[in-house]
């Protein structure tokens, strides 16, 4: 579990600039994600988070109650939605599924977070990326009028900030942590040589590993991938620099 206490020192300088310029903006706080399609297809990896120090009850809540699963924020992303998300105006169309409505009506009766936007930064099948602000005033046209003038400062803001995230070996590796931990010994063997570009029947010389097993490994890999081909996983393994890892 993530240490709720002492945000400066677990996500640094350049998160408390962005909660400074998303304060300035009028919002009441701001969280930032980043996660593969694995970890949110997986209920027994939750996703990995920053958030100010207003964000941290409801964070901690989200967190014991895996909500990342009933996220339609999250599922919106993973769809492809690359527009921002206001919660409320969302969960109006009806699109929205009563138990995923009950993750933004829990934060509003019992954490005050009276409205939300969430601005993706990264959208599709593989990964997602984005912010969240909140807003604690139940002032609907306060809201509205605080996105009006700010959505375009925020976009700008959302996106600088993920830039600096996968620039960055120190912050990825932060954010797929729970990730690589499930990648025992044999696993990150076969996936060093499949990221090698190597012929698979190569793998007994340079690692050690019978191919029929290391065949068998990436097999159950892309199933818990979600069932993706062998390609999408080296898309997917590319786009988090996993290589840089093992």
């Amino acid at each position: 579990m993530i240490n709720m206490n002492n945000n400066h020192s677990l996500f640094g300088e350049s998160f408390d600039q962005l909660t400074s310029e998303i304060n300035r903006l009028g919002y009441d706080g701001v969280l930032y994600s980043f996660f593969p399609r694995p970890m949110y297809l997986n209920s027994k990896i939750q996703p990995v988070l920053q958030y100010s120090e207003s964000y941290a009850p409801f964070v901690s809540h989200y967190l014991e109650n895996n909500y990342g699963n009933s996220d339609f924020i999250l599922r919106l992303a993973l769809e492809g939605r690359n527009t921002p998300i206001n919660w409320w105006e969302e969960i109006a169309t009806g699109d929205v599924s009563q138990e995923e409505a009950e993750v933004t009506l829990d934060s509003r009766q019992n954490f005050g977070i009276q409205h939300g936007i969430s601005i993706p930064v990264l959208s599709g099948s593989f990964a997602i990326a984005g912010i969240s602000v909140i807003c604690k005033s139940g002032d609907d046209e306060h809201f509205e009028k605080l996105n009006d003038r700010s959505l375009s400062e925020l976009k700008s803001l959302a996106s600088n900030y993920h830039t600096k995230i996968i620039m960055s070996q120190e912050d990825m590796r932060f954010f797929i942590e729970p990730l690589l931990e499930r990648l025992n010994d044999t696993k990150r063997k076969v996936l060093k040589h499949l990221l090698s570009n190597q012929p698979m029947k190569t793998i007994p010389e340079t690692e050690g590993i019978s191919q029929k097993y290391a065949e068998k490994v990436i097999l159950m890999m892309r199933k818990e991938f979600g069932d993706i081909s062998t390609n999408e996983l080296l898309y997917i393994l590319g786009m988090v620099h996993i290589h840089q890892y093992l």
